[in-house]
């Protein structure tokens, strides 16, 4: 019976196979990543300070600009998030650069709890449907 010789051979061919590839390949490490609280870049107070003072720029654009630099920032803290919130809703004029900032926010991987509960409180202030739309579908693929 000379294919059980060559079952045998194929057997041991692939083992060395795979035994080489772990040789020359390395390990396979898996890193199970923990979450760990987003290291502050600055104190909140400076933050809201540079939030408020981007809010007097004269352009929606310029301020649009501004709020989106800060809520790009990782570190940011929670009281700067909300406050970014309140300060997105209340200065911006167009809904769209509303939209923008608020996502820009939420898609920081420091983006809060707090943050999230006072965009939710504010969502109604958006005008279009689609607007609220897109940024509840960004917040729940956050959670």
């Amino acid at each position: 019976m000379p294919w059980k010789g060559r079952i045998m051979k194929d057997k041991w061919l692939s083992a060395a196979l795979v035994l080489m590839t772990l040789g020359v390949g390395g390990c396979v490490v898996i890193d199970a990543k923990t979450e760990e609280p987003c290291p502050l870049s600055e104190p909140d107070e400076v933050t809201i300070r540079e939030i408020e003072a981007v809010g007097k720029l004269t352009f929606d654009n310029d301020r649009c600009r501004g709020y989106k630099n800060i809520a790009e920032r990782p570190g940011l803290g929670d009281r700067a998030q909300v406050h970014l919130v309140e300060a997105a809703f209340k200065r911006l004029t167009f809904e769209n650069a509303k939209v923008d900032v608020l996502l820009t926010l939420v898609h920081n991987p420091c983006f809060s709890p707090a943050a999230k509960a006072a965009l939710l409180d504010r969502l109604d202030r958006l005008t279009f449907e689609s607007n609220k739309r897109t940024i509840l579908e960004a917040l729940n693929k956050k959670t």
